[in-house]
């Protein structure tokens, strides 16, 4: 038998606010972290041996539910179309997608003529993943000329990414890996050049280079260079193909940088950065369109100016504070916008000769409607995605013109599927405010509403993330075994404007945990579930939410699944030297120079207010190449809940030794986790079945 594992303690004190915060583990963060994420056989050897005891301990105490892994792993994994590819995306005489082949963890990049339909791969990524454990290609993106791809690949889950140019017909490496990017890679019209951002030491995305084909890296032109720590900044080319644009900004705050694309040395300034004000542009027919929260437009709006003279603004969607203006897409005739209405999203479409106005929208109950990237500019279609928890996700190309949807690909469900099987709704929670919380509950017909049931309850609330209502498959596992699912809509997130996420940051914090209990107490009262019956789960900074409801309301919670947790509020948010810290201050709050800020995160740190008392069974997971939550913050965690917890219900860590922030990266790799995750909701819910 494998003993509770043991991590040894070393206190650490640091003074501030005449306060002590007290970290008994945290001598366990190494100072040269940073080598760690890239290769992680630099952690500390005592360290590495505590995690390996906690994930035998893990496997010792759900070793008698291997089969039943087994069986829930087939199960996901059944209800995956084996054989799938996306819908064609056209580009001019190409349309580009993507498939996976039999039992393949990753897909293929293709692209086909129109004219005679014959498939030519230019990236197989099961080729470009062999002898990796991880592997993520974050961005691939061909040329305008189609002669080209890059594409941009990590293989450690630490999100440094290594840059390649490949020829397409030829398969010929044309320049050799550029290291330590992220995200976009944008081609400049003429297809010898790219731009594409570096990270700094810390892992933050500061420089935009420009790339010619085939020469040196070491030779880059540096096009913007961003000097506050707090501001990451990307690369885009408008939709007109007219300009570089370059974003910068934090949580709360951004300003853009553009240029004519053909003089992109010469890079200026759109509109000065002003803190609180946030705004998106986008170039299409001599005019810049941009979204923006100027004149207290908390909801935003869109205005527009004359690329001649881009310091005047006129009103183009005029302010709504019932609308949440989400994002839009201009084209040659088109203008598209996607708004947020009543907690529900509606595409708004506007032809920009005579200025006629129409919606695509749908009429259920709570559902998720999205509007897709698209390549070509003249032209009448879109594409839309639809789905609910009930409805498999569902792909249309939208005729503007026409007002048409043309249906492109309904989600397949091999094992099989019946939506008429299941109940979904959504419902309106008072909160301890009267505030009224958007609640999603799905089930099968089957469940009995009695308060017998055990029941999920997922939330996240943060950083205006909305959790949307759309299908996941993977749900089902449990669904069909008697569970019922419920999403709360805490504030935090944008579901019901940017109010609902200014009611959940900074000094409204609080609001968000207990928007979630006061969802929990409704399940309980309308006798969906009953207390001691729920099983919580969130995620990163979804963590931190599962991580003090565990201290304030165990009573509630049967189980808590926290997936790469943020718990340890205080000591991560006073370290500047990590990757998000300085960048986060608008979200949370500035320890280090507010006395206020410092006491009233404190009073909610989960990891801080662990306390003496009996704690709901948990599961709780990470990445040891996580840049964004880091691996030593749940493994103190987990080791101070053990030090305090004064009952016998089941805690352990599952730390994935091969990724990071998102977990295994293979399709089907992936549902390892999932079915890990559930075996524990099983168990402790008593719910062995097959």
């Amino acid at each position: 038998m494998i003993l509770v594992p043991k991590l040894r303690k070393e206190k650490k004190v640091i003074n501030i606010h005449q306060d002590q915060l007290i970290d008994e583990y945290g001598w366990i963060k190494q100072k040269d972290w940073q080598k760690v994420l890239k290769n992680p056989k630099k952690l500390n050897k005592e360290v590495l041996k505590y995690i390996n005891e906690e994930n035998n301990y893990k496997l010792e105490q759900l070793k008698s539910l291997s089969n039943l892994k087994k069986i829930i792993f087939e199960e996901l994994k059944g209800r995956i179309k084996d054989k799938d590819f996306t819908v064609p995306i056209k580009d001019g005489e190409f349309s580009y997608y993507s498939k996976y082949l039999s039992n393949s963890e990753y897909p293929q990049f293709l692209r086909k003529k129109e004219q005679d339909n014959k498939e030519e791969i230019i990236l197989d990524a099961n080729l470009k993943s062999k002898n990796h454990k991880f592997f993520n290609l974050h961005c691939i993106n061909h040329s305008h000329n189609h002669k080209y791809i890059a594409y941009n690949i990590d293989t450690k889950g630490s999100e440094y990414y290594d840059l390649s140019i490949d020829e397409v017909e030829t398969k010929k490496n044309i320049t050799k890996k550029i290291p330590n990017t992220t995200g976009k890679i944008i081609w400049h019209p003429n297809n010898k050049v790219i731009f594409y951002t570096t990270l700094d030491r810390n892992h933050r995305p500061n420089k935009i280079f420009a790339h010619k084909i085939g020469t040196n890296p070491t030779n880059d032109q540096l096009i913007y260079e961003e000097s506050d720590g707090a501001f990451f900044c990307s690369p885009e080319l408008s939709q007109s193909k007219e300009y570089l644009l370059i974003r910068t900004g934090d949580h709360e705050t951004s300003e853009y940088w553009f240029s004519p694309v053909n003089d992109y040395k010469n890079i200026k300034c759109f509109k000065d950065r002003i803190k609180g004000i946030e705004y998106n542009i986008d170039h299409a027919n001599n005019y810049f369109y941009i979204l923006s929260n100027i004149d207290n437009c908390k909801n935003f709006k869109v205005s527009i100016s004359n690329d001649r003279n881009i310091n005047v603004w006129r009103d183009y969607i005029k302010y709504n504070p019932k609308n949440l203006l989400i994002n839009f897409t201009v084209l040659k005739k088109w203008f598209i916008l996607c708004r947020r209405v009543e907690g529900l999203n509606q595409i708004l479409i506007k032809d920009l000769e005579n200025l006629e106005e129409h919606l695509i929208k749908f009429d259920d109950e709570t559902y998720e409607l999205s509007l897709s990237d698209q390549y070509e500019f003249n032209t009448d279609f879109i594409r839309v995605t639809y789905s609910s928890p009930i409805t498999p996700k569902t792909i249309y190309d939208y005729d503007c013109k026409k007002k048409k949807k043309n249906l492109r690909k309904i989600q397949e469900i091999p094992s099989g599927y019946q939506k008429e099987n299941y109940e979904c709704k959504r419902v309106m929670v008072n909160a301890h405010d009267k505030k009224k919380i958007p609640l999603t509950i799905f089930y099968n017909k089957k469940t009995k509403i009695d308060g017998k049931a055990p029941l999920l309850l997922y939330g996240y609330g943060s950083y205006g993330i909305t959790i949307p209502d759309n299908f996941s498959s993977n749900r089902f596992s449990l669904i069909d075994r008697g569970f019922i699912y419920a999403i709360a809509h805490i504030r935090g997130g944008r579901e019901k404007g940017q109010e609902w996420y200014e009611d959940g940051k900074l000094m409204n914090k609080k609001n968000t945990f207990l928007d979630f209990i006061s969802c929990a107490e409704y399940l309980c009262k309308n006798k969906y579930t009953s207390e001691g019956l729920i099983i919580a789960q969130g995620g990163s900074a979804g963590g931190l939410l599962m991580g003090y409801i565990s201290n304030e309301r165990p009573d509630l919670f049967l189980g808590i699944i926290a997936q790469v947790p943020f718990v340890d509020i205080c000591n991560t948010m006073l370290d500047e030297e990590l990757p998000l810290t300085i960048t986060e201050i608008p979200e949370w709050g500035d320890l280090k120079n507010s006395k206020q800020a410092y006491e009233y995160i404190k009073s909610y740190s989960p990891y801080d207010n662990v306390k003496k008392q009996g704690y709901p069974n948990m599961l709780i997971t990470g990445g040891i190449t996580d840049p964004r939550v880091t691996y030593w913050e749940m493994t103190k965690w987990i080791a101070k809940l053990r030090d305090f917890n004064t009952n016998s219900k089941l805690m352990i860590l599952d730390m994935n030794m091969d990724a990071g922030h998102s977990g295994a990266s293979g399709r089907y790799d992936y549902l390892n986790e999932v079915a890990l995750a559930y075996i524990f909701a099983l168990k402790i819910s008593e719910k062995i079945t097959s």
